[in-house]
């Protein structure tokens, strides 16, 4: 009896624990249908400037959703680049290819060192390295500020000062585009400024063409320097080849217009001889410029500075022009070249090279023989049918040497042909010799060797194989102007 109570007893505690939740569930669920909505709170919108926040290392910390992290901001940079930082940061043998930049993780705090001689020419193993960090730290890094430190900086050579100017115009005009169309992250990419530009000749060459002028920045006046910024010449705008040739012949008229300012402030002038050479170095080199133009675009600069050293007055014109594509040997070697009679020359004279055993890597390679070959006299990778020329590149090369002079007037004067691994050093060494062909026709040949053999291996102090690929074709011209170029007013 006594457990038949307890059994009830614990029967009816379960029945109250079962009623008790019942209850419960019931009354949740009346009050839940009971429930008011209540309208969303209107926040403030808060200020843009104070949108973004910025963490250490390399990514965003952000507080709206959207917001990029570095993966993004490479994504958006490549979707909009312009087209020849584009070229530069995607071709694969490129020193500036953006994904071996971020395989080396650098990590530059938004200061760049420029190297005591900043010249992709002369010193290529501290001036690349210089550039790539350069869009490391516009492009992969987290950085609101990249400054250009020159503290350590004694001599900038002008087509090493153009690379990195068009870098920073092409990577401002990424910015300003970003800006206009993701206008909730205004501060996705970094400003540029530069520090410790004490030295007074960099200033002078930096005011006058370099990034501050070129970049709209700041200009300054010299007494003995003329400005004559960076030209951007865009192909596309013409559709024949009738235009491109007069635009051709403005450019020319204007560069030599611009020597004879120079000049002028020297109360000299050029020679008549002298002034059609320039003529036709400026006007040659703007051809072969477009011709090997992948993107289309071409770039010119010219820096003149009055010289005055051990009672010896002349002026000094430096010239750059360049362009981004495929190089000379890349042209030749493509299956589409237009002038498949010049090709199987090309090869012809790369068997004769193999035979000998003259090929070796990194050293000497097809791509700097056919390069030295593409500039004697008659070779094109145009269609001749096409374009009545072949004789272009020599032809400036020619008119550099009148211009040079005798190495004893003269042994300042260097020009040099960049594209792709190949460098060809014009310093007076090796002339312009003539030679005969089977069918008794003359035809001018520059060879860098004493034979005046194309078949003859060159010289490898004027023809050489650079570890660093250039991805276009490159022209630098250092022109002294002395007493036998110039004459007094």
């Amino acid at each position: 009896m006594k457990n038949d109570k307890k059994h009830k007893y614990i029967i009816a505690q379960r029945i109250r624990l079962l009623a008790s939740e019942k209850t419960k569930r019931r009354i949740k669920r009346r009050n839940k249908s009971k429930k008011q909505i209540i309208p969303p709170v209107q926040v403030p919108r808060v200020p843009r400037k104070m949108r973004r926040t910025q963490s250490t290392g390399n990514s965003f910390s952000v507080k709206r959703k959207g917001m990029p992290t570095i993966q993004k901001k490479i994504e958006l940079a490549q979707k909009h680049m312009p087209e020849n930082l584009k070229y530069m940061i995607e071709t694969e043998d490129s020193p500036f290819n953006l994904k071996s930049i971020r395989k080396e993780k650098y990590n530059t705090n938004g200061t760049i060192i420029i190297p005591e001689n900043f010249s992709v020419l002369d010193n290529p193993d501290e001036s690349y390295p210089a550039l790539r960090q350069l869009i490391a730290a516009l492009l992969t890094e987290s950085n609101n500020r990249v400054v250009l430190d020159y503290g350590k900086c004694k001599n900038i050579e002008l087509s090493t000062q153009v690379l990195l100017d068009i870098i920073l115009m092409d990577f401002v005009k990424l910015q300003t585009k970003c800006k206009s169309i993701y206008r909730q992250i205004p501060n996705l990419f970094p400003l540029i400024g530069h520090i410790n530009l004490i030295d007074k000749k960099l200033q002078k060459l930096l005011y006058s063409v370099g990034s501050p002028a070129n970049l709209g920045v700041q200009q300054i006046n010299f007494p003995d320097t003329v400005k004559y910024k960076l030209r951007v010449h865009n192909n596309r705008k013409y559709n024949d080849i009738n235009k491109q040739m007069a635009q051709k012949e403005l450019d020319t008229t204007e560069m030599a217009d611009y020597v004879m300012e120079c000049l002028g402030k020297m109360n000299k002038k050029l020679e008549y001889k002298k002034l059609d050479d320039l003529c036709i170095v400026i006007g040659e080199i703007l051809i072969n410029a477009e011709e090997h133009s992948t993107t289309q675009h071409r770039f010119s600069i010219g820096y003149f500075k009055e010289e005055n050293e051990s009672g010896n007055h002349y002026g000094l014109f430096r010239l750059v022009i360049l362009n981004f594509g495929k190089t000379i040997y890349e042209k030749f070697k493509s299956e589409d070249c237009p002038n498949q009679e010049i090709v199987t020359r090309m090869n012809s004279l790369s068997e004769s090279y193999t035979k000998k055993s003259w090929f070796k890597k990194g050293e000497f390679e097809e791509e700097s023989l056919w390069t030295l070959y593409a500039l004697q006299e008659g070779i094109t990778s145009i269609s001749q049918e096409s374009y009545k020329r072949g004789n272009g590149s020599i032809r400036f090369i020619e008119s550099f040497f009148n211009i040079k002079g005798s190495s004893e007037a003269d042994d300042i004067s260097r020009m040099s042909i960049t594209s792709g691994r190949t460098r060809i050093v014009f310093n007076g060494k090796y002339g312009i010799s003539t030679t005969t062909k089977s069918n008794g026709e003359k035809f001018k040949v520059m060879t860098f060797n004493d034979s005046g053999n194309i078949e003859d291996k060159p010289d490898s102090e004027c023809v050489r194989y650079l570890r660093n690929y250039f991805p276009g074709t490159m022209i630098s011209a250092k022109i002294l102007l002395n007493d036998d170029d110039i004459k007094q007013i």
